[in-house]
């Protein structure tokens, strides 16, 4: 059986400027956190008033402006960039980090992105057929090592693909699968190094525990079937809303008892409000070491 390390993450949402970002993504860093992510819509999906700028450009700027903690996105948009695009994005920041990077995937759920860009929205259908080809184009594309890549799909077409240089880390990045759909699971479970979830917004702590636990032991059951060790996928939680560390009914050392006996040794806190930044610090200084 595969044992992971607990590691503690941010997702940093792009809703400032520049300057302010690359602050924040300094901090993170000093502060000691595994990983640093970015989210990938065209907006904010939460109000329309404040700024927002892009998340894979923040991303290899989070890139640049850090040097040891791991990089990445959580999740990519299938909606936005065509599985091509994404997968020579990814080659390249891993390139720049030094081998950093942790690819991050969702399956396209908003529809404000198709609004905004102009396209028809995904039918559930539609999307739950999608899904399997990108991610397998993203896999096939960041193993392929410098060759021409060729895919023919229902969905996805790729033909003559240049994928050198290779990128960094070998056989290719992590690749995080995000989500609870029942596909995202399955393809979690054939594909992916990481299946994250981020629960449910309008559930209780206590639900949210229990659909985690019921999620991931469908996880394993994907991965026996798919010929894999299911404890070789790490398990990874975005606390948010309900689940908040700061902000939620339970501290972070509760949410890591309550989540660790179903699998999970990888928990992502939001950055913080400004009214909340000294306990934030506070949480990573004397908290988390104690948690590793």
């Amino acid at each position: 059986m595969t044992t992971h390390p607990r590691r503690f993450g941010v997702l940093v949402l792009p809703d400032a400027d520049a300057p302010t970002l690359l602050d924040r993504f300094r901090r993170v860093e000093q502060l000691g956190f595994d990983q640093l992510f970015l989210p990938d819509h065209i907006g904010n999906i939460f109000a329309t008033e404040p700024p927002w700028l892009d998340g894979w450009t923040m991303t290899t700027a989070a890139a640049l402006t850090t040097s040891t903690v791991r990089v990445g996105t959580l999740v990519s948009n299938p909606i936005l960039r065509a599985p091509a695009v994404l997968a020579k994005e990814a080659l390249t920041v891993d390139q720049l980090s030094g081998g950093r990077l942790e690819l991050g995937i969702g399956a396209g759920i908003m529809d404000v992105d198709h609004h905004a860009t102009g396209t028809t929205p995904w039918t559930v259908k539609e999307r739950v057929a999608r899904y399997p080809e990108y991610v397998r184009v993203l896999d096939e594309v960041l193993r392929a090592g410098g060759g021409p890549y060729t895919f023919e799909g229902d969905w996805y077409t790729v033909r003559d693909l240049p994928t050198g240089p290779p990128a960094a880390q070998r056989p290719r990045p992590p690749l995080i699968v995000g989500g609870q759909a029942p596909t995202v699971l399955r393809v979690a479970a054939e594909r992916a190094d990481v299946w994250n979830t981020n629960g449910r917004p309008d559930a209780s702590l206590d639900e949210n525990v229990a659909l985690a636990a019921d999620w991931s032991r469908r996880v394993d059951e994907f991965a026996v079937a798919a010929g894999r060790d299911p404890s070789a996928i790490r398990r990874s939680v975005l606390l948010w809303a309900g689940t908040d560390a700061l902000s939620g009914p339970a501290g972070l050392e509760e949410l890591v008892d309550r989540y660790a006996p179903a699998g999970f040794t990888e928990f992502v806190l939001g950055w913080p409000l400004p009214a909340d930044v000294d306990r934030f610090e506070r949480l990573a200084l004397e908290v988390v070491p104690k948690l590793r």
